[in-house]
């Protein structure tokens, strides 16, 4: 049980230090944070990769957490724990989407070119 609860989060974590370590170069539809804002030109594209990456890891590593107590605390009841654990898992996913797209929101207008400072 204890796997099936974690696997999501090990797999954001892994997949947010490939983001990190090797950020896709060229905007594509198959690698990379791929959303209608990020992919509007290679500069929304790159910030877009880069800070998605952080945040998956960050993401990752809280759930992780998260999963690992529910797993722990629910022991005697792991179908509650996997349904919580899920839950959670993609409450923070949700989280980290929305954030990454108020950042790029933040830093570009609405063509994706830079704001001022």
């Amino acid at each position: 049980m204890l796997i099936t609860n974690i696997l999501t989060s090990v797999i954001f974590i892994v997949v947010g230090a490939i983001l990190k370590l090797r950020p896709p170069k060229k905007i594509n539809s198959v690698y990379g944070y791929r959303t209608f804002f990020a992919m509007k030109n290679k500069e929304t594209w790159k910030e877009g990769n880069s800070f998605s990456a952080v945040m998956m890891l960050i993401g990752g590593s809280i759930s992780l957490s998260f999963s690992l107590l529910i797993t722990l605390l629910l022991r005697e009841e792991p179908n509650l724990s996997s349904v919580i654990s899920i839950v959670g898992t993609l409450i923070i996913t949700f989280g980290f989407t929305l954030y990454t797209e108020i950042y790029l929101r933040r830093i570009f207008d609405k063509e994706g070119i830079r704001k001022s400072k």
